[in-house]
């Protein structure tokens, strides 16, 4: 047999298949890789790591080596790429270059020629508009009364961007999970190759989804340290649960998901509100839960707990922000509400009604088999793995 070439892989994020939407995007790409490559992982812990939810058994299963490197051993990245390489046999070499989110560009680039000519395709995955993320973050931080914070990420927002459109001309192509940040970050940077991968859900087992459904049980999911769900928590619970609850008391808030936040913590003391926390295995909470809620009033790229939700057939409230660049339509895969009245209202109308709740549950999930599936990405990514040399990135 062949032997499969080689693929660098370098994310700050520990690819999993469930836990969290940069986890799950990361292990998707994993996953396909792996089926074309020996994918060697290096995974700088540049953020607190996810003990007790993401472990490293499937990164290891899906990779020919894994590296887990500490802020302070950097620079090694370079030389334990070589020295795996170089006792491979057959004068292994890197055939593709893959870089997880933008903090790690410049430690991918570092290993372009580590062993042998640079690598056919390098691929730097953004997955979102970064600085665009970022700008709607100011006025969260503002609201919060921190303005040094949201002065200070006003500050980073120009050499973000600077710093984005030096990296650029070192990739073959700039993955973005969002249409609408490939069409903006194509029109500001022409000649520059930027590829929509939508993100993408696997299909549950058979036994995930035959949980029973509590039609009044309102779920949330996300990681709880990031500033748009904390603040999309505050938000339906202090502004859109008591309005559901003055009708029926008996509707509850789960909150799910890892991480933590002052925010979030103070409301958890509040009439119907349930703080969960981390969860190793979502597909129970989605299978008894009557419907996802996306409260969100910032973020950018797309919502994998909303693809997930239409995965285990879920019915899903989101304001218009939480289900932006999908393409789905409001009455048909999910109910869209961006006032606290609209949402309650529509919540409420879940709870009771069980024909809509099917409608939208079919409709959605027929659509996220057909748009966000495994095959997709690896159609997309196939394509982009047949690239020209880095000299010429194709447009």
């Amino acid at each position: 047999m062949t032997p499969k070439p080689y693929c660098l892989f370098v994310t700050p994020f520990l690819p999993y298949p469930t836990g969290g939407g940069s986890a799950m995007r990361a292990s998707i790409a994993l996953e396909v890789l792996a089926s074309l490559y020996s994918v060697i992982v290096v995974h700088p812990e540049l953020w607190a790591s996810r003990e007790g939810i993401f472990h490293d058994d499937w990164v290891r299963a899906h990779s020919a080596a894994f590296f887990r490197i500490q802020p302070h051993r950097l620079q090694d990245i370079r030389p334990l790429v070589e020295d795996f390489l170089t006792g491979e046999p057959g004068g292994a070499q890197l055939d593709v270059v893959y870089a997880f989110r933008q903090v790690v560009a410049p430690l991918a680039i570092n290993c372009v020629n580590a062993v042998g000519p640079r690598p056919r395709v390098t691929i730097l995955d953004l997955d979102d508009d970064e600085c665009a993320r970022n700008e709607q973050f100011v006025p969260l931080h503002e609201a919060a009364g921190e303005a040094a914070v949201a002065a200070k990420i006003r500050a980073e927002i120009p050499k973000m961007n600077l710093f984005r459109t030096m990296l650029m001309p070192r990739f073959n192509h700039l993955l973005l999970a969002s249409e609408d940040d490939c069409k903006t970050l194509r029109s500001r940077h022409p000649g520059h190759s930027f590829v929509h991968v939508p993100n993408a859900v696997r299909a549950p087992h058979s036994s995930a989804t035959a949980g029973v459904r509590e039609p009044r049980s309102i779920l949330f999911v996300g990681s709880l340290d990031y500033l748009p769900n904390a603040d999309a928590v505050a938000f339906f619970a202090r502004s859109i649960l008591p309005l559901i609850r003055e009708q029926d008391d008996r509707m509850t808030f789960r909150i799910v998901g890892v991480g933590q936040s002052e925010s979030i913590v103070a409301v958890r003391s509040l009439p119907g509100v349930q703080l969960i926390g981390a969860v190793a295995n979502l597909a129970t909470e989605y299978a008894s839960a009557g419907m996802l809620v996306v409260p969100l009033r910032a973020g950018s790229g797309t919502r994998i707990k909303i693809l997930e939700a239409f995965q285990h057939r879920t019915p899903v409230v989101s304001t218009t922000k939480g289900a932006e660049g999908l393409t789905v339509t409001n009455g048909e895969h999910l109910l869209i509400a961006d006032t606290a009245e609209e949402f309650a209202a529509a919540c409420l109308r879940l709870s009771t009604d069980h024909d809509l709740c099917r409608r939208l549950s079919d409709n959605a999930h027929a659509w996220v088999v057909q748009h966000h599936s495994i095959d997709t990405v690896r159609r997309i990514l196939g394509e982009c793995l047949n690239a020209p040399g880095i000299d010429s990135p194709r447009a």
